[in-house]
């Protein structure tokens, strides 16, 4: 066996690499709309401008939702097309908290089982472990989610209405 001749069904079931694939590709394109939209809220000239560039670099996808959102906050008292932000803001933050679950974990296949389930753990003032069932309509929810925070941020600081795909028709 070539060593790039990886086995199909591994380490996972290919119907889970394939839509954690999407949910990747997906959390991509929402980070550079949310980039984006930072440049364009403040007001900078190019599609994206280097002084927004430098300041996002490094900055984490937290900290960018923090920036974006009180960027809109401020900009909603002139631009009264922004005021419907908030509902953009929860579908960010439920992509984020969705994409870390599955990002931040360890997802494997329980050969006692036979299910794919997830490893967790937290240390914030008391060690917590667990390990939980995945089903892979979750998966599919979360790719959807960011899928849909994308279009509405988009939609909402370009006034350019943009579908998700389930809702366009083609």
């Amino acid at each position: 066996m070539n060593r790039t001749d990886l086995k199909d069904d591994w380490p996972l079931p290919n119907n889970y690499l394939i839509e954690l694939g999407r949910l990747s590709a997906l959390w991509g394109v929402l980070e550079s709309t949310v980039d984006l939209s930072i440049n364009k809220l403040a007001c900078y000239a190019s599609v994206y401008d280097y002084r927004a560039a430098v300041m996002l670099a490094h900055a984490n996808f937290k900290q960018r939702a923090d920036i974006l959102e009180t960027l809109l906050e401020q900009t909603c008292m002139e631009h009264a097309e922004l005021r419907r932000y908030d509902r953009v803001m929860k579908l960010i933050s439920r992509s984020q908290k969705g994409r870390n679950k599955f990002m931040h974990n360890t997802l494997y296949s329980n050969p006692e089982t036979g299910h794919i389930e997830f490893a967790s753990m937290s240390a914030r003032g008391k060690l917590r472990t667990r390990t939980e069932i995945i089903r892979f309509e979750e998966l599919k929810v979360v790719s959807a989610v960011i899928h849909e925070a994308t279009c509405a941020l988009h939609s909402l600081v370009t006034l350019h209405n943009i579908k998700p795909i389930w809702d366009r028709g083609d």
